[in-house]
């Protein structure tokens, strides 16, 4: 009998692995399909910029190294899109923003965001060690922080107001799409 548990106990630990693996599974086949659907949501909810917006004057220097680097792997590239919807859902979590936005379009967009994140986590936990660059993902991870939280402070300082929203909006989209253009770097289909 305890021979019969040894060798079950030996066939699941032959198998965990590939069956962790799977999770990550999602972001190659689903990931991009939904930051496609998502950057479509948050591209319709506001269509264009409004011209009185076109006046404010925010500075917001977007962090292309978070999204360029050498170190592509899986494990980096589930990280940082991770760390990316993370903070995207935050801005978005907040309870003031426009009333001209379709709020329809706006919900679906932040459904979206908390489920990939959610799956992204379940990725996430299936990994047993990190192979990709620590110290890169450092550097990267902090710049998206700082980048943020300047998106934070813009909306603070302008009280929320319409063109605020609409800045972040397109920075987002910007975001959204640098993650996908990470993603066929990385290999992802």
């Amino acid at each position: 009998m305890a021979q019969q548990h040894f060798w079950t106990f030996c066939l699941v630990l032959t198998f965990v692995p590939q069956i962790l693996s799977l999770e990550c599974k999602w972001m190659d086949f689903h990931f991009r399909h939904k930051n496609e659907l998502s950057t479509g949501f948050l591209k319709d909810m506001g269509g264009k910029l409004p011209l009185k917006c076109l006046t404010e004057q925010i500075n917001l220097q977007f962090p292309q190294n978070a999204y360029n680097s050498e170190d592509s792997s899986t494990e980096t590239t589930v990280l940082i899109a991770y760390n990316v919807l993370n903070h995207v859902f935050n801005l978005f979590d907040e309870t003031l923003t426009p009333v001209s936005w379709d709020l329809s379009k706006l919900h679906y967009f932040k459904n979206i965001l908390f489920r990939q994140t959610g799956k992204l986590e379940e990725c996430m936990e299936g990994q047993t060690a990190f192979a990709g660059d620590l110290h890169s993902f450092a550097d990267r991870s902090e710049l998206l922080k700082t980048y943020f939280e300047k998106m934070e402070n813009v909306l603070k300082d302008k009280n929320h107001s319409v063109c605020a929203w609409e800045i972040v909006r397109m920075q987002v989209i910007r975001n959204l799409e640098q993650l996908h253009m990470m993603l066929d770097r990385a290999g992802n289909p």
